[in-house]
């Protein structure tokens, strides 16, 4: 769970308030594991933007949607990185104007590296704007 959450950027903090569950409940929950419910384990995959399935180390790729929107170059490159299933369904939704959709994984790292990037510049410039 602590990779998820820090992978989302979010402190402890953060994910109680999105998730509805108390921040000494997970603290417990990261550090010392447990049995939570399902209940619990959605509430958090929610917060997360996860499945439950990512959240407990399911398998990387199941159904998102339209399996054919999902390349083998995307596909390989999911595996290889270990991308959530929403990454994944992120990826595949990207339309491509007037080019085709990148033919290999290091194709598709470099896209969602890029993407990543953006998205911390974007979370630092709010960040700086509501200070």
């Amino acid at each position: 769970m602590r990779d998820a959450r820090e992978k989302a950027s979010l402190s402890l903090a953060q994910l109680a308030a999105a998730s509805g569950l108390t921040k000494a409940y997970l603290v417990r929950l990261e550090n010392q594991g447990g049995n939570p419910s399902m209940e619990v384990l959605f509430q958090i995959s929610e917060a997360l933007d996860l499945t439950v399935a990512d959240l407990i180390g399911g398998p990387v790729i199941r159904f998102v949607g339209d399996e054919s929107q999902v390349s083998p170059s995307l596909r390989a490159f999911a595996e290889e990185a270990g991308l959530s299933s929403s990454d994944v369904k992120m990826l595949a939704s990207i339309h491509w104007r007037g080019e085709s959709p990148p033919q290999t994984s290091e194709r598709w790292r470099y896209v969602y590296q890029s993407l990543v990037m953006s998205s911390e510049i974007d979370r630092e410039h709010a960040d700086v704007e509501t200070e």
